[in-house]
């Protein structure tokens, strides 16, 4: 009997790479990974497994890396159209296929500026942030194909973190390292749900094998709760840099303001100007280094956007997916962060 076929798109990507990984380690299913372009493919080249092109905006694509898959996990999430619009051509081409089951990567910001215990049956909040409400319609637009007869399943994972991932770890390293970075006084005492990636790989694997799990979408979290400010500073003590100073929220919130408006000029400036200030750069180290150094204060400055996310109450409730699915996180903060460091030391991407 041949083993059954899983395409993940969105392979090169964080959450993808890990779980082709896992499922090439397991041997009980044939992985095919779905990637934009072949100069993302560098971490799945080493892997016994059929590399494919599957941009989810090109329906061509789809269809070839469709053949004779039996599921699919959609993780591809590069943009608002991607997100929305790839995600309806997999649900679609997915539909036409005969795919046996779709599993959706989602996330908890469906669920908005919430505060308080969230369970699945909370409504979508739509912030005008480009990814929560992306989501949201992708969400959407998953429930309709569904009725029309697609077996989809849903995960809402919070925070995700651990090697290879950009956000919440290469990038959060680097802002901790910048000396503007630390404990946010009155803004940082926020429930920070992480999730380690290994963790929420098992549980699209626990997805993948439960046919309750069709039809349902399941909050998904770590073992442990912590605020922001802990998180920075546990990230911190793994780095081994000491206790974090405190951030006046005044002063913090001013120098915020200005970030967002910063990023949006210097867009504008570089589209305009591009040519001219490319060559200055090459040119002057003098320039090269005030630019470098600009450019290392507006990415290691938290936005007022980032201010009000550690500020949030809210904690995402993982009882359903305990009840239905067994699932029990493993990877605790501590652990979690030291594994996260020796990858960032090993890959030379601690500052």
């Amino acid at each position: 009997m041949s083993r059954p076929i899983v395409l993940i798109t969105g392979a090169s990507g964080h959450i993808g790479g890990w779980l082709t990984e896992t499922l090439c380690l397991t041997g009980r299913v044939d992985v095919r990974p779905g990637i934009r372009k072949w100069s993302s493919g560098a971490r799945l080249g080493r892997l016994p497994v059929e590399v494919v092109l599957c941009d989810v905006l090109d329906r061509e694509q789809i269809i070839r890396a469709l053949h004779g898959v039996d599921h699919v996990v959609h993780c591809a999430a590069d943009g608002t159209e991607v997100i929305v619009r790839g995600t309806e051509n997999m649900l679609d081409l997915s539909l036409r296929a005969g795919v046996t089951r779709f599993v959706h990567l989602s996330t908890t910001e469906v669920y908005g500026d919430c505060s308080g215990v969230v369970y699945e049956t909370e409504p979508y909040r739509k912030t005008g942030s480009p990814y929560g409400d992306s989501k949201v319609k992708a969400e959407q637009l998953c429930w309709r194909y569904y009725r029309r007869g697609l077996p989809v399943s849903m995960l809402r994972p919070s925070i995700v973190y651990g090697p290879f991932g950009r956000a919440w770890t290469v990038d959060m390293a680097h802002k901790l390292g910048s000396g503007n970075w630390g404990a946010f006084k009155g803004c940082g005492d926020g429930i920070c749900n992480l999730v380690y990636v290994a963790d929420l790989v098992s549980a699209i694997l626990l997805v993948l094998n439960s046919k309750r799990a069709i039809g349902e979408a399941f909050n998904i979290v770590g073992p442990e709760t912590v605020t922001w400010n802990e998180y920075f500073q546990r990230f911190a003590d793994a780095m081994g840099l000491g206790i974090l100073p405190a951030m006046d929220p005044t002063g913090c919130k001013i120098r915020s303001s200005f970030v967002g408006p910063a990023k949006v000029l210097a867009k504008s400036i570089l589209g305009l100007l591009g040519d001219p200030i490319q060559a200055l750069y090459d040119q002057s180290s003098e320039a090269r280094a005030a630019m470098r150094w600009l450019e290392r204060k507006i990415r290691t400055t938290p936005t007022l956007k980032d201010l009000a996310l550690y500020d949030r109450r809210a904690r995402y409730a993982t009882t359903k997916a305990r009840e239905m699915l067994d699932y029990t996180p493993q990877v605790d903060v501590e652990s979690g962060l030291r594994i996260s460091v020796k990858w960032l030391e090993h890959q030379g991407l601690l500052l």
